[in-house]
């Protein structure tokens, strides 16, 4: 694998990374906003946006990982 391809791979999972912390942090103001008794719509769509984020998050680390997987298995 060459060092451009490694950066590449790197800063994908970084960015996912981000954005799994971003999703966590909105899941958690939204449920608080919801627990505490809020009523409003934005909480409810927020809390389901950020769910579709993290999961999407966590699909784009597990595609890094088998494709950094395929690639040492093409290496060896």
């Amino acid at each position: 694998m060459d060092v451009g391809a490694a950066s590449t791979l790197s800063s994908t999972t970084a960015n996912a990374l981000q954005g799994l912390k971003k999703a966590d942090n909105e899941l958690n103001e939204a449920s608080q906003n919801i627990a505490g008794g809020s009523q409003d719509p934005k909480d409810i769509v927020s809390l389901s946006q950020a769910a579709t984020s993290f999961k999407a998050n966590a699909a784009v680390i597990k595609t890094q990982d088998e494709v950094t997987q395929s690639l040492l298995n093409i290496k060896a």
